[in-house]
C-alpha cells in the first residue's frame, strides 16, 4: 500500500524527536557562547554537532552563563544567549527532512515538559527554544536594535518549525516590545490560518518537494475562504500588501480556482519588491499556465522567475522541460546544468513561502554577529 511521504516524514520526525539524554559538559556551551559574544560564531557548529543534545541541556547551560553577568549587563547577555540558542537550533535543523516537512504543528504532540528529551536536531526544538527565548528577552526599558532583531529571529525560527500555537503564545510579549511591527501583525494571521488549514500539500507521490495539483479534502478547503479574509485584514499595510496578495493567490491555487489565483497574482506582482516573493509570484503564474496547457505563457512566466532565482532547481526543471518540448534544447540543457550543479542552491520557492519569516532568519543572525564584533 502506498503511503503519503509527507505524513511518513512527519510521523518519523515526531517519533525521533524524543531521545534519552546523554551527559553534555556545560563548558562546551558556556565557552561557545562566550566566543559568540565577541562575534565568533564557530562555537555554534561545535554545539550543534554534539550528538543527542537536548533542548534543556542547551538552554540550562545558557541560563547559567547569563546568571554570571553583572545585573546591569544581564539583559544584553540574555539577548546574546537567545541569539546563540536560536542559531544553534537553526543550524541543527537544516536537513532535507525539515525543509520538505509539510505544515505540522507539534502542539499537543510534544509538551513543553518534554524539552529535556527533545533533541536540538528535531524541528520540535524550534518552538521550544523560541518559547524559552521569549521568556529571556527584556520586558521593560527602551528597545534597542539587538532586542528587536532577537524578537524577529525568535518568531522566524518558530515559524520555520511550524510551531503556530507557540507563536500565538509568544506574540503578546513581542508586540508589547515592538508595537506596530508589520512582521508581527502578519505572524499572528499566519499562525491562525496555518492552525485552521493544516497541511496544504497532500500529494502521495514520492516527491513531496514538488508543487502538485493535490485534491485537497473538503475539511481543508472549507477553511480557505476564512483564511483569505483573515489575510486581507492586513492587506492595507504597505509593507505587507504584496505578500498578502501572493499568499491569498496561493490559497486559491490550493483549491484549484485558477482564474481567481491569476487575478490575485497580477495584483501582487506590481506590489512586490522582495526578489524571492516576486520570483514566487511569477513561478505560480507559470505553474497555472502550464496546468492550463498554455505553454508559451508558462515559459514567459517561468523565465521571469528564473531571471531572479536561476539556481532554484524545481523552477529550472519546469522551465527546462517546457523548452525541451519546444525543441529549444540547448537552452534547456544550460538551465538544468546551472541549477543542478549549483554549490548551494536556494530552498524551493514553495518552501520559502510556507515557512513564513524563516527567510529572514540568516540575515538576523548575521546582523547580530556584526554588532557583537
Amino acid at each position: 500500500m502506498t503511503r503519503s511521504v509527507p505524513r511518513v516524514v512527519a510521523t518519523v520526525g515526531l517519533v525521533c524527536c524524543l531521545q534519552s539524554s546523554v551527559a553534555v559538559q556545560p563548558h562546551d556551551v558556556g565557552s561557545a557562547v562566550a566566543r559568540y559574544a565577541t562575534g565568533d560564531a564557530t562555537g555554534v557548529r561545535a554545539v550543534s554537532d554534539i550528538q543527542r543534545m537536548s533542548v534543556t541541556q542547551l538552554t540550562s547551560a545558557l541560563d547559567r552563563w547569563v546568571a554570571t553577568a553583572e545585573s546591569a549587563s544581564r539583559d544584553q547577555r540574555a539577548i546574546t544567549a537567545v541569539m546563540f540558542a536560536l542559531e544553534v537550533v537553526w543550524t541543527s535543523t537544516r536537513s532535507w527532512v525539515n525543509t520538505v516537512r509539510t505544515n505540522l504543528d507539534p502542539w499537543r504532540r510534544v509538551l513543553p515538559s518534554d524539552a529535556d528529551r527533545v533533541s536540538i536536531h528535531s524541528f520540535v526544538a524550534q518552538g521550544l527554544v523560541g518559547m524559552w527565548a521569549s521568556q529571556r528577552l527584556p520586558r521593560t526599558g527602551p528597545v534597542d536594535e539587538p532586542e528587536r532583531v532577537a524578537w524577529l529571529a525568535t518568531i522566524g525560527v518558530m515559524e520555520d518549525g511550524h510551531a503556530w500555537h507557540a507563536v500565538l503564545e509568544v506574540l503578546p510579549a513581542a508586540v508589547s516590545r515592538l508595537p506596530g511591527e508589520p512582521r508581527l501583525r502578519l505572524a499572528r494571521v499566519l499562525a491562525r490560518t496555518n492552525i485552521d488549514l493544516g497541511d496544504l500539500r497532500l500529494s502521495s507521490t514520492t516527491r513531496p518537494d514538488l508543487l502538485a495539483d493535490d485534491n485537497l479534502p473538503s475539511g481543508t478547503t472549507r477553511h480557505i475562504p476564512d483564511a483569505i479574509k483573515l489575510l486581507e485584514t492586513v492587506a492595507d499595510v504597505p509593507a505587507l500588501s504584496g505578500e498578502v496578495m501572493l499568499r491569498t493567490a496561493y490559497l486559491e491555487i490550493r483549491r484549484r480556482r485558477w482564474p481567481d489565483a491569476l487575478i490575485r497574482l497580477d495584483r501582487a506582482i506590481p506590489l512586490l519588491s522582495e526578489p524571492a516573493l516576486l520570483a514566487t509570484a511569477h513561478y505560480f503564474v507559470g505553474w497555472i499556465q502550464e496546468r492550463a496547457g498554455k505553454t508559451d505563457d508558462a515559459i514567459v512566466a517561468y523565465r521571469r522567475a528564473h531571471a531572479i532565482t536561476p539556481t532554484m532547481r524545481n523552477l529550472s526543471t519546469s522551465l527546462a522541460a517546457l523548452l525541451y518540448m519546444r525543441n529549444e534544447r540547448e537552452e534547456a540543457y544550460t538551465i538544468l546544468d546551472r541549477a543542478l550543479n549549483a554549490v548551494s542552491p536556494p530552498d524551493d520557492l514553495l518552501y520559502m513561502l510556507e515557512h513564513a519569516d524563516a527567510r529572514f532568519v540568516p540575515a538576523h543572525f548575521q546582523a547580530a554577529r556584526e554588532r557583537l564584533r
